[in-house]
């Protein structure tokens, strides 16, 4: 069995077969160290800073994040299990395309009517913290005795 006869793109679409001339050069691609060291610098900045944050809600016993970051997953997970990955990602590009200009066009009437819905949202979460905060003891600091 013949083994396929192989070609560059450049000639498969008839580029060397006018006037003998051949393909364009390729540019190096090389990434210098001092670049990868800001990349990796900027990296350790936001990874640290994910990690105090995630810190702050397993150890921290802030309540409040820790309630915030469940609600918010809970959400994605409930989004997610309507749609595909993609339709998901083409319906966000759709949204990021289309709500600027119809905030620019609607702006003092989305302001209104948003100021209103997190007042709303506020006195809500006030609500549902203060009946939480009778069924979950916080802990105190108190020090242990020491002998």
């Amino acid at each position: 069995m013949a083994e396929p006869r192989r070609c560059s793109v450049h000639l498969a679409l008839g580029g060397g077969a006018v006037a003998d001339i051949p393909p364009p050069p390729l540019p190096s691609l090389e990434l210098s160290e001092e670049i990868v060291v800001k990349a990796a610098d900027e990296m350790r900045v936001w990874v640290n800073y994910a990690l105090s944050i995630a810190h702050d809600i397993a150890i921290g016993g802030n309540l409040r994040l820790f309630g915030q970051l469940a609600i918010s997953l809970w959400v994605i997970s409930i989004i997610g299990s309507f749609f595909n990955f993609l339709t998901l990602v083409y319906i966000g590009v759709l949204l990021c395309l289309s709500l600027p200009v119809l905030y620019d066009k609607n702006q003092d009437m989305i302001d209104e009517k948003l100021n209103a819905a997190c007042k709303v949202a506020q006195i809500q979460f006030h609500i549902i913290e203060e009946k939480l905060q009778h069924y979950i003891p916080l802990p105190t600091n108190k020090e242990k005795k020491i002998q």
